[in-house]
């Protein structure tokens, strides 16, 4: 019989696990959730990783700081179940913005029903809630690898 146990939560990177390959420059990246204390994780995990993090906490302030960044933000991290403007709207305002943007869903909501909003939505990936930091960085990497999607 064999049992796993979840590896420690660590927020230093290891090697070959950052998301973006050594000596990268930073990487923007606008992190959207109405939880504080999730927002403020995210900013404490990514940094380390090659990222700097702007920190959104409803999709009004997100789209706010995205129209004054959008030239320097390359990915969104997003919550999709918020108050004001669910992920999905706050989705089609950003690709108003800049039909471009990478945009992850970052969500609690079962994995079946992220698939379905990835597909329906046209997000580039989707992480599910809790995560382990690794799987977050795979999937980020995934998608920064990814070419710009079309206009």
């Amino acid at each position: 019989m064999s049992m796993m146990l979840p590896e420690p939560m660590n927020n230093q990177p290891t090697p070959g696990s950052s998301a973006m390959p050594a000596g990268s420059r930073r990487i923007k990246v606008l992190a959207i959730d109405d939880n504080e204390e999730f927002r403020n994780l995210l900013k404490e995990l990514l940094e380390p990783h090659g990222f700097e993090v702007v920190l959104a906490a409803n999709p009004v302030k997100a789209l706010e700081a995205y129209t004054r960044l959008k030239d320097s933000i390359e990915l969104v991290l997003l919550d999709y179940y918020m108050p004001q403007l669910d992920g999905g709207k706050t989705l089609e305002w950003l690709r108003k913005l800049n039909p471009h943007v990478r945009v992850i869903i970052c969500s609690g909501a079962e994995e079946m029903k992220l698939r379905q909003l990835q597909a329906q939505l046209g997000m580039d990936g989707y992480i599910h809630k809790p995560f382990r930091l690794e799987e977050a960085l795979f999937v980020i990497k995934q998608v920064m690898a990814k070419k710009p999607r079309p206009a």
